[in-house]
């Protein structure tokens, strides 16, 4: 199997590998690490009893490269990765961003939420 073959997965769109995670067999509580070449992504498909909402797919972080920043990178990684999320069943998505985020975030149509899961981030929801 080719390098390449192995970090495609049938729920990955198009130019998003998976990096880590499960195979094609995952459920709730499945982790997943996903990356396109100019970053990556973290996030997992929360157990109900542990989310908002039910069905959430929760975004622990997306990292660009540094020299790939500014160039819309970031945008086009967030994409596949809802994308992702849809394609796993998730019927929301959530971060916790970091403050100077918030706007970017608020500009992608998440809300806001009144609960602090980590210190000085703000958690967000959108409905997929």
């Amino acid at each position: 199997m080719k390098a390449s073959e192995r970090h495609m997965r049938s729920y990955a769109p198009e130019g998003l590998m998976v990096l880590r995670g499960p195979g094609e067999e995952y459920d709730k509580g499945s982790h997943w690490v996903v990356g396109d070449g100019h970053g990556y992504a973290e996030g997992l498909l929360m157990k109900d009893r542990d989310a908002i909402h039910p069905n959430t797919f929760y975004v622990e972080n997306i990292i660009v490269k540094e020299l790939k920043r500014g160039n819309g990178h970031g945008r086009a990684l967030y994409a596949m990765v809802e994308e992702f999320a849809r394609n796993v069943g998730a019927e929301w998505i959530q971060i916790d961003s970091e403050p100077e985020a918030v706007g970017f975030w608020r500009k992608m149509d998440y809300t806001e939420l009144d609960r602090v899961f980590y210190k000085n981030k703000t958690a967000m929801v959108k409905k997929l």
